[in-house]
Formats: C-alpha cells, structure tokens, sequence
C-alpha cells in the first residue's frame, strides 16, 4: 500500500479534524464497490475507518500492526465500537481490552448484578474490568442507552453490540462510533456457536438437544444462515439474499470497518491497538511487556475456553471438508464470501507503509 497518497480536504473536513489516508487511492487499495446501498443510519453515524488517520513515526510501523493511527481529536469525540459475537472474538477482545488496557467498556455486562433500571449512567466493576451500566446485546437496551446519551457521554472508551444497525443509533454526526470487528470463518463460528450454547446456561438450547453431535447441530435450526450478511443488510432469515447485498455487505465493511480476523486474533489486537492509539505510537510509545504478555494470556485463555465442553464431541466430525463441515456451508455461501474479502481488507490495513 505504498502508494496511499493523503486526501484532498475540504474547509470542513479540515475544521473538524477529519481527512485522514486517503484508503479509495492507490494500486492495491480496495476499490468501491458499485451497487451498494447503505443505509442512513451506518452511512452518517459510523465514520469511514481511514477518516481522521495520518501517518505513525516509521520506527513504531516496524512492527509490522499498521502504520497509521487516528487523531487525538477524532478519539476525543469518537467512539470505538465492537460489532460481533461473544464466540467469534468478541469475549475475548472484552477480555483483553479491559483487563490489559484498562479501558471502561460498555456491552452487556455492566447490568449482571443489577443496575439496569438506573437513570444514569456509571461505572461497575466485573471480574477486574470496567463496565458502564448498560446491556447493547438487545433492543430494549440500547434505547436505554441512548436515552441516557451513552453514545455522547464521553463515559465508555469502547463499546461492544451484535447489532449493527440498532447500535449506531447511539451516535451521530458529530460523535461517530468507529467500528472494528472481528472475522471468523462462517463455519469455525456456528461451529463455536454450538459449543456456546451447550456452555450457556440461557436456555437457548433445548435440553433434548444438548447430546447433539456436530453432525446432528449442522442439520439444525441453531446454525445461522448467513449471520455477518443478514445483519449488515437487515435482512431476516426469511428473505433471500441477493447479489446487491452482497455488494452492500462488502462495501459497509471495505468503508467502515476496522478489520481483524480470528485466526491472527493477536495481531488484530495489536492491530487495534495502533489504529486507535492505546499503543501510543503516535507519540513514539509502545505496549510494554507487561500488557503484551497479558493480551497473550488472555487470548490463548479465551482461545481454551471456546473448546471447552466439547469432550463428549467428536472432533473429526468438525474439521473442514467433512459432512457437518459442508452442511453449514451450504448455509452460509454468503458470509463465506464475506471472509474471503475481510481477509483482502485485513492484509491491505495492516500492510499500509
């Protein structure tokens, strides 16, 4: 990405402490994609990824975790925001963010002992980690988070919602939510949902399905039907997915997204890290030892808790190519084609030099 050239900026962009790389230039950048159709609420209150960024000192960009990051500016009236699921990266990120960053997050369970009827916001201590006093993982949550100005409030460095759409009606404007996400194979992720939802004890599995194998879980309604494209486009289950979508899909995440992967989910911690400046890079820091062995723990923790359970589980009936395998990619042919096209973003944002 070498020939990334810096944005022309308009008075107001220039005002408001936007511009930022120019990520629509240059050979490799990936190109818009025509068709796509987002709607207003992502399109206006979620900030293009790129906006706002320059250029770290070369010296910190070594390391090979992207070299631009954002602006003190845009940090100060924008917020990052986590769009997944718990068992695609997301527990695992919270886990990582909060207890070896330090930062005060917001998702779903700042109200696990209570709070959720408060009428203001504050903050509440869960398993060493800083959470706000609000649940993003539904509806009803989420209005009352904006209802309290959760997006505006200045309260919460990160927060965390598997619903997109519904989620970026807490910001604006003028306070953009700054997406990040990670990205896992579609069938690695149902598989993961299953073990998930053995774990749970939500009672989203029926108990007459608890000693389902992968085989029998792959044949089920639990398995998503195209989950990543379905909710970037708001579509339900029960309408068909087009090529359109397709092409809107790509263009919310080529746009928007901050993109990390799980199978280097490290690296797309460190990759964050740089972008929204908790690595002080921009000012010729660095995470110490400290906090780089901590995201190691905690991430081959989380790694080990997302197959635990499973010993009653034959673990050839999961492994790519077998029948369960494509089963639940006869689901998700879209998502997979997501994946393959996150993996494009992912190696162009961390190659910037």
């Amino acid at each position: 990405a070498s020939d990334w050239v810096e944005p022309h900026r308009d008075k107001y962009l220039m005002d408001n402490g936007g511009g930022g790389i120019d990520w629509a230039f240059g050979s490799d950048a990936p190109k818009p994609i025509a068709g796509a159709a987002i709607d207003y609420s992502v399109e206006n209150h979620i900030a293009d990824w790129a906006q706002g960024t320059s250029r770290v000192p070369a010296t910190a960009s070594m390391d090979g975790f992207g070299s631009v990051a954002l602006s003190e500016t845009i940090m100060f009236k924008d917020v990052p925001l986590f769009w997944g699921l718990p068992f695609a990266g997301g527990a695992i990120l919270e886990t990582v963010l909060g207890q070896c960053l330090n930062l005060v997050q917001a998702s779903d369970k700042g109200i696990q002992d209570g709070g959720g009827d408060d009428l203001h916001l504050s903050t509440v201590p869960v398993m060493g980690r800083t959470y706000i006093n609000v649940d993003l993982s539904n509806q009803e949550g989420i209005e009352r988070a904006s209802a309290l100005a959760l997006g505006t409030s200045g309260v919460a460095d990160v927060v965390y919602s598997p619903l997109l759409h519904e989620v970026s009606e807490l910001f604006s404007t003028m306070n953009q939510g700054r997406l990040f996400i990670i990205v896992r194979h579609p069938v690695e992720r149902e598989f993961a949902r299953f073990r998930y939802l053995l774990k749970s004890d939500q009672g989203k599995l029926l108990e007459s399905d608890k000693s389902m194998s992968y085989v029998e879980f792959s044949h089920s309604d639990y398995v998503a039907d195209n989950w990543m494209t379905r909710t970037l486009v708001r579509k339900g289950e029960d309408e068909q997915l087009t090529a359109k979508d397709m092409h809107t899909a790509k263009e919310i995440l080529r746009r928007k997204a901050l993109v990390g992967l799980y199978s280097d989910i490290f690296g797309a911690a460190r990759h964050y890290a740089r972008h929204f400046g908790w690595d002080h890079a921009r000012n010729g820091g660095k995470l110490n030892k400290g906090a780089l062995s901590c995201f190691e723990r905690a991430i081959l923790d989380g790694m080990k808790k997302d197959l635990d359970g499973t010993d009653n589980l034959v673990d050839d009936e999961a492994r790519e190519g077998s029948g369960a395998w494509q089963k639940i990619m006869e689901k998700n042919r879209f998502d997979f084609e997501l994946f393959v096209y996150s993996q494009q973003l992912y190696k162009f944002q961390i190659a910037l030099s």
